[in-house]
């Protein structure tokens, strides 16, 4: 398992730094005993379609942290890592390209690289995101990352009803660079296409619950904003406020303190948040739906 986790941090290109410090704590754990065995157990049950529980597996990766020394969050990463060797093999035997396994399994290069920032750490530390890739529920198709959900509430738009129950696209937003519209149409374009299944004869449904839906980005960003044009997508049905400003560490990669003295400004978004902060407004979320007929917005 060390040359395919050697081979996976190249063909991903992940820093070089990175992938010699994988390797080297993969060696760590791989000398304890003990530690090798709790690490190897979720892997085989993985490789043999038997693993379903994945809290239980993320519980015993903080045990082999513990007996080894190697970060909570490493220890996480090596095991989604070679989890990715069997999760090709599906991959294939359901004729899924490979350009959507790519793409698909660089969410852990770009959570290695927010786990470092955040941390000084190269691992991963939201490995609860990742069930729905390996169970091949949750596919990065460019740009964006989709899944087939239940809609919780009631919708209509140019004739059509999307009820509570109908299945919708729930839409993710990795953090792996700049949100350009034509990449995002893009990614609407292969997800109306590779989830058609759920929506024959009528539109594709996508969603959206994110910070980038916060409605009051219309007072503070720039028109030019990328983020402007990504909310235009959708009818924004509902919003929340965030008192604790628990989402601002997604734009500045550390955790609120409290205040902005300390905050990057690095770049126009960071720098528009904390003026907007400094007036003593508050930052939140909104939730997002548009119908999309396979080339554009209905």
């Amino acid at each position: 398992m060390r040359d395919y986790i050697g081979s996976f941090c190249e063909e991903f290109e992940y820093p070089f730094d990175a992938s010699r410090f994988l390797l080297s704590e993969y060696d760590k754990l791989s000398k304890n005993e003990s530690a090798y065995a709790l690490f190897e157990q979720p892997v085989k049950l993985y490789g043999s379609d038997l693993l379903t529980d994945y809290d239980e597996a993320f519980g015993q990766m903080d045990r082999v942290s513990d007996l080894t020394g190697v970060h909570k969050y490493t220890v996480h990463l090596l095991l989604l890592i070679c989890l990715t060797k069997h999760a090709k093999l599906l991959y294939e035997k359901r004729n899924i390209s490979y350009d959507i396994y790519y793409d698909s399994m660089s969410d852990l290069k770009w959570k290695l690289a927010e786990c470092r920032r955040m941390h000084g750490v190269w691992g991963t530390c939201v490995s609860g995101r990742y069930p729905g890739f390996f169970n091949l529920t949750r596919f990065a198709l460019g740009r964006l990352q989709y899944e087939p959900v239940p809609f919780n509430n009631s919708y209509e738009k140019g004739g059509h009803i999307i009820n509570p129950g109908d299945t919708v696209l729930n839409i993710h937003i990795p953090s792996s660079g700049a949100l350009k519209h034509e990449d995002c149409l893009e990614s609407y374009k292969k997800a109306h296409v590779f989830f058609r299944e759920y929506f024959i004869d009528k539109p594709t449904v996508f969603v959206c619950y994110s910070w980038v839906l916060f409605p009051s980005h219309t007072e503070f960003l720039p028109e030019s904003s990328n983020i402007l044009t990504f909310m235009n997508d959708f009818d924004i049905i509902s919003s929340s406020i965030n008192d604790g400003y628990s989402d601002l560490w997604r734009i500045f990669n550390k955790p609120f303190q409290g205040g902005t003295g300390d905050l990057p400004r690095d770049t126009s978004l960071q720098r528009a948040y904390i003026d907007w902060i400094d007036k003593g407004n508050k930052t939140g979320n909104g939730y997002g739906i548009f119908l999309f007929d396979g080339e554009k917005r209905i």
